[in-house]
Order: C-alpha cells, then structure tokens, then sequence
C-alpha cells in the first residue's frame, strides 16, 4: 500500500509540475528558477543571485523574485561604495506555451551599505527584459535593463 502511495504522489509531482491544471493539457515553464547574472552600468558592476516562483494562469504567468545582489559603485557620492542588496519583486512574464517571453518586475530592495559605516536603506526597483526558455526545458538566458542591474545578463535553471 505504502509503495502504491508513493508512486502516485511522486507522479502527480513531477507529471502535474509542468501543467496549469489537469482540464488543461498544456506545457508551461518550471515553477522554480535560480538565475546567476552580472549586471553593467558606466559607474557600476553588479553580481546577481535569483530565485524566482513562477504561477501560471491563462495567458501570462505571475512571477514571485527573491535573491541577493552585490553592487560596486565606483565612488559617485551615494555615501557606501559596495552594496548588498536584497530584492523582493513581483512581475508577469509573457508567453504561456512559447519559447521567448518578454517580463516585467516591480518591487522594493534593501540596500546595506557594506563599508565607512554600515548603512541600509530601501529603494523602489524594477526591470523589463526578454527571456528565452522552453517550456519544460531547465535552460534559462535572460537579458534586459533594471535598477539596479542597469544592463543585465544571466543563465539560469529551472525545476
């Protein structure tokens, strides 16, 4: 009985994973993603870490982001140099069954002052950009413009 239990909780979780619902017989994206990326600007350099929660619906998906960025500015009177900074954002992404999306965030980070002394401080944020990824696929390559990302680039894999 235990191993018919686990079969079929097993099997929901990975067959059910990549359907908005069991009426609908569509392939859409992986729910979870974890993005890698660098970000450039004239005056900054910034390292990305991302996690993002995709939700399905009809024609667009919702997007959840959550991550860590480090930022080095090159000294341009914002009082701290180097900055860790949390985003919490939400957006929507394009696409539903498609290979190209375009997506949009919006939110809030908290910007920590690394160094001469420690600071923190909250900043409205955002980005708009494209990205390329199969429906059931793990490869991620996103791309665009943001604060603070300014020009962005990143690899990511979903599951």
């Amino acid at each position: 009985m235990r191993l018919v239990f686990v079969f079929i909780f097993f099997s929901i979780i990975a067959f059910g994973q990549n359907k908005i619902n069991e009426s609908v017989d569509r392939l859409v994206l992986n729910k979870n993603s974890l993005n890698f990326g660098v970000g450039y600007g004239i005056v900054f350099v910034n390292g990305i870490i991302l996690y993002q929660r995709l939700r399905p619906h009809k024609k667009i998906y919702s997007v959840f982001s959550s991550g860590l960025n480090y930022l080095n500015a090159r000294s341009i009177g914002l009082g701290a140099d180097h900055f860790l900074i949390l985003p919490m954002r939400y957006g929507v992404l394009t696409g539903i069954e498609k290979k190209h999306h375009f997506e949009v965030n919006a939110g809030t980070d908290l910007f920590i002052g690394i160094f001469n002394p420690p600071e923190a401080s909250f900043l409205l944020s955002g980005n708009i950009g494209y990205r390329m990824q199969k429906p059931g696929a793990p490869l991620i390559f996103r791309m665009g413009v943001g604060f603070p990302e300014f020009l962005y680039v990143s690899l990511g894999h979903s599951f």
